[in-house]
């Protein structure tokens, strides 16, 4: 059944991404390779097939009857429960056995086309090869003023009554939501107090991250209503190339499927090659078994060298590698002005409370608290609740608070950007893969 966060009207599986790159190929008049950037067995916008169909459809129909259509699993359980279930045969007629090749096939072929195409929601896999993220961006909140007067906690002198303004949520917000991902967890130390002063999230996943995790980025982003920023760091290899390409494509998808109005930028920011020579990184020969190796080595003329070589030898030039890519999207002045304009606001609405308080109200008030305070405490809530009525009838300055100012003229080096069309993100996505530089 197709999975939608709205509505599910005719309950078919979803042949939005199909119809995506057919519209895209039909208007450039293309064929559908041409605009595959991914595999054609893993790019989201290919699982539409008879193939892909069949597999998601025995998928979600085992998946609902032996785990529940309302459970989640991760995807090594739901290998077990169906190994652990006597004469499950895959769509092939072949039988479904506890081997590499079986669990391959489950989470790379079986699964992706389940997710993709619809037959199970992203949210019931839970992410359990994948560290959970660290979440810091500051959610929306509305200003407010208002006037406090009273006895809160301790009761006080009489001469202590006064009027005095305050205000909630008279707080700056940057105009973008940042994701940061980090291919090594041995990053947390350099990412992360970079993430919690920038309000970043971090994912700091083993290897390639998930589709899993990635859905709840695109997700987090659509609720949050900013633009996403989502920066790279990976080792500088064939698969650390290619995971922002992958990250991409995939956040590509849920847009198409899920979140329309979501925009994101997709930023590799280390380790390029030009980085590994400028600093001198140490590398090690590409493993034997990387099928794209001489393709790299023909681009690149390198081998492989690890982030953490770079995290580990020179950490503070990895700090200001990242916190050079905030420097587009980041307005560094924001906390300051944000501090300022309460400030000045504080005392206009003093100023304004001062000019509007009756003197001879106020000390009536005092003289009936000095009175009063010496009775039982039960009375301090009658005496505050007089007090706020009186405090209603004050008209303070509004609130104003400052917004972020981006310089917009600032050279920004997204592999995605804001202002690209599907097309044209998608070929700056395959020239990176090809170990282009993305866009020309």
């Amino acid at each position: 059944m197709l999975y939608n966060p709205k509505s599910s009207k005719d309950g078919s599986p979803s042949r939005a991404l199909r119809a995506v790159l057919e519209a895209a190929c039909k208007k450039i008049d293309c064929g559908l390779g041409e605009l595959t950037v991914l595999s054609a067995q893993v790019d989201p916008y290919r699982l539409d097939t008879p193939a892909g169909h069949r597999d998601g459809q025995w998928l979600a129909d085992h998946f609902n009857r032996l785990v529940g259509r309302n459970k989640k699993i991760h995807w090594r359980g739901l290998h077990y429960v169906l190994v652990s279930t006597t004469a499950i045969v895959k769509p092939n007629g072949e039988p479904y056995r506890n081997d590499d090749a079986n669990w391959t096939w489950l989470i790379d072929t079986a699964g992706k086309a389940a997710r993709w195409l619809g037959y199970i929601p992203f949210e019931r896999i839970t992410d359990n090869r994948n560290a959970a993220p660290i979440i810091h961006r500051k959610a929306r909140v509305k200003a407010e003023a208002f006037v406090r007067i009273g006895i809160e906690v301790t009761i006080p002198d009489a001469s202590d009554l006064e009027p005095t303004p305050d205000a909630e949520g008279f707080v700056g917000r940057q105009p973008y939501c940042f994701a940061i991902f980090g291919e090594k967890a041995s990053l947390e130390d350099v990412l992360l107090p970079i993430a919690r002063a920038k309000h970043a999230d971090l994912y700091l996943p083993t290897g390639e991250i998930s589709d899993t995790l990635i859905f709840k980025i695109a997700e987090d982003a659509a609720a949050d209503g900013r633009p996403l920023v989502m920066f790279i760091v990976a080792d500088c290899d064939p698969a650390g190339h290619q995971m922002a390409v992958s990250i991409g494509r995939k956040l590509q998808a849920f847009k198409n499927l899920f979140f329309p109005k979501l925009r994101f930028e997709v930023v590799p920011i280390a380790l390029t090659v030009e980085q590994v020579r400028e600093l001198g990184l140490p590398s090690s020969p590409l493993k034997e078994t990387e099928k794209r190796a001489d393709r790299w080595r023909q681009a690149f003329g390198v081998e492989q060298t690890e982030i953490d070589a770079l995290a580990t030898l020179q950490p503070d030039v990895l700090r200001e590698i990242v916190n050079d890519a905030f420097r587009p999207y980041y307005d560094d002045t924001l906390e300051d002005r944000v501090d300022e304009a309460r400030d000045v606001w504080m005392q206009e609405a003093q100023a304004a409370i001062d000019a509007q308080v009756d003197p001879e109200i106020l000390a009536g008030l005092r003289t009936e608290a000095a009175e009063r305070l010496a009775e039982l405490a039960s009375v301090i809530a009658d005496i505050n609740e007089r007090l706020r009525l009186a405090a209603d009838s004050f008209r303070l300055p509004p609130l104003e608070v400052p917004q972020a100012e981006i310089d917009e003229e600032t050279e920004r080096y997204a592999l995605v950007s804001f202002e690209d069309n599907w097309v044209k993100a998608t070929r700056a996505l395959i020239a990176r893969k090809r170990y282009g530089n993305g866009h020309d």
